[in-house]
Order: structure tokens, then sequence, then C-alpha cells
């Protein structure tokens, strides 16, 4: 567990100077949109500290290296992630670029009698139903993985992932998210009216979603800080302003939690909820000092 948190700071740290997500590889007709870029592994305080103390943590980097060998990623070449569907279960598509050496993940996935290899062109595509859901996935050259549920998403992942779809159309959401941050190092988008017709809600996420036209987030270093901001366009004024009180709500109780609890101490640097219309923006800071500091104890459990 404590390695665990380890490698999710140390990515988080890396993407936080991310480039733009690129359309082009996203599949016309997603209603929503993940994306995580690796690439720029300098820039954010978090990012330089993590490569200043990586090397002191033989361990994480025994486990960096151990997946590299066992499994053909290597952590530290990884470029991006972005993983897109239309909101029906189990139905997304995920590409993951750079760091992928090709022959030991065919060779690691071959030795397993679990997983069936099969053909649909030039491509091997692998696949298994074993565990609770099902997945296949092809590796690429250039270093490149697509995954997900059958064959069928895979193949129209291929396509996209090699600049051959048709890629996705922009959203007035996702431009604006996309332009608020220099360099976002995690960005999430979905048009819940769309998503909402193919998705499996439960009665409190039906009600939700029923509110709201789309929605996103971006995550982003900002002049030593990490800062997170969020943009909610609700189906209308009626709706708008009950979600608007309840963000403000939300973020006031963590306020408190955190001036009462000295291990939260300056977790919370700002927060601001702003409405225009039916649209809520949410910003949120975290200071970097913060996070190193939280990382440090970390480091320091895991030694």
């Amino acid at each position: 567990m404590k390695t665990f948190l380890l490698v999710t700071a140390w990515t988080l740290a890396f993407s936080l100077n991310a480039k733009q997500l690129d359309l082009k590889k996203v599949s016309d007709g997603s209603n929503w949109i993940m994306h995580m870029d690796f690439e720029s592994m300098r820039s954010s305080e978090i990012g330089s500290f993590f490569e200043d103390s990586l090397e002191s943590i033989p361990e994480m980097e025994h486990m960096v290296k151990d997946v590299q060998n066992k499994f053909g990623i290597d952590l530290k070449e990884v470029s991006n992630l972005t993983v897109f569907g239309t909101g029906e279960k189990d139905k997304g598509i995920g590409i993951l670029e750079n760091g992928v050496d090709a022959s030991v993940v065919t060779e690691v996935t071959r030795a397993r009698d679990y997983i069936v290899e099969t053909k649909v062109g030039k491509k091997t595509i692998f696949s298994t139903n074993k565990g609770r859901r099902p997945m296949a996935f092809s590796v690429l050259k250039k270093g490149k993985i697509v995954f997900r549920p059958d064959r069928y998403y895979v193949t129209e992942g291929i396509q996209i992932a090699n600049g051959k779809g048709r890629g996705s159309s922009s959203h007035p959401i996702l431009e604006s998210l996309t332009s608020i941050l220099e360099t976002p190092g995690f960005l999430f988008f979905a048009d819940v009216k769309g998503a909402k017709e193919t998705a499996e809600l439960g009665q409190w996420a039906r009600m939700m979603a029923d509110k709201i036209q789309s929605c996103g987030m971006v995550i982003g270093d900002d002049d030593g800080v990490l800062k997170m901001i969020g943009i909610i366009e609700t189906n209308s004024l009626e709706s708008s302003e009950p979600m608007e009180n309840m963000i403000r709500g939300g973020l006031a109780m963590m306020e408190l939690k955190s001036k009462d609890n000295k291990q939260m101490e300056g977790f919370l640097e700002v927060y601001q909820v702003i409405r225009e219309g039916r649209t809520i923006r949410i910003e949120v800071e975290i200071s970097n000092t913060f996070i190193i500091e939280r990382i440090k104890k970390e480091m320091k459990k895991a030694v």
C-alpha cells in the first residue's frame, strides 16, 4: 500500500506539466474523456522534488525496474494515457503511448494460458474473460498499447492510435477546460446528457445527471500550488443555484475539517465557487509544500 501511494504521487507529480489533449486520438461520439500526459517531467515543484528524491528510495527504483523487466513497461518513459467512451458500461477504449517494449509484453502475455491470441488483419489482439471484466489489448509499434473490453473496441482503438480515425468533435466546456491552465496534467470531461443515454446509473446518480448537461475538471501546477478547476453546466437556472449551494457547503466542511486537523493544516489554500447563469466554476488550490511534506512522510514509511 505504501509503495502504491508513492507510485500514485510520482505519477501525478510528473503529469503536472502535460501537453494538451489531441482530439484526433479520441473516438468520434465519445461522451467522456480522461487524459493524462506524463511526458513533461520537469518545471513543476513537485516533479523536481520527485526527480531529486527518487534515487534515494531503493524500493521505488527496484519496483520501477521490476515492472519494466517483468511486464515490458518503463514507467519513466510512458508519455500519455487517454481513455474515452460513450458511457456504456465496460465499453471504453484506452491508449497508452511510449515506454512499452512490445517483445516483452507479448512474451509475458503468451505465457498465460487463459489469454487468447487472435489476428485482425496484421494486428495481434490478446483477450481474456478471466476476472470481473473482459479485457482485450494489442501492442502496436512505437511503444503503444490499445486496451479495453473486446476485440471490436480494440480494433477501433488501433485505428485511432494510428491516426486513421475521424477523431472527436470539441465542446464549449472542453474548450474552456483546455484553455484555463497552460499545461494541465489531468483532464476529465463528460457530456452528461449524451452519456446518461447509455450509462447504467443508480437512483442518486440519475437524479444528478438529470440536472447536468456537461462537466469537467483540469488539474495542473500553477505558481506554487496544485490548482484544480471544475466546470459544471446545468440544464436550467433552477438547477444551478441549489447545486452551487451544495458545492459551497461541501468545500466549507472540508475547510473546517482541515483546520481542526494538524496533519491537514495547509491542505486547502484557497477555494472559490462562481456561478454565471447555468454554469458553475469551482477552483481549489492545494499548497505544493503541503503535498511535498506528505510525500516525504510516505517515503520515510516506505524506506
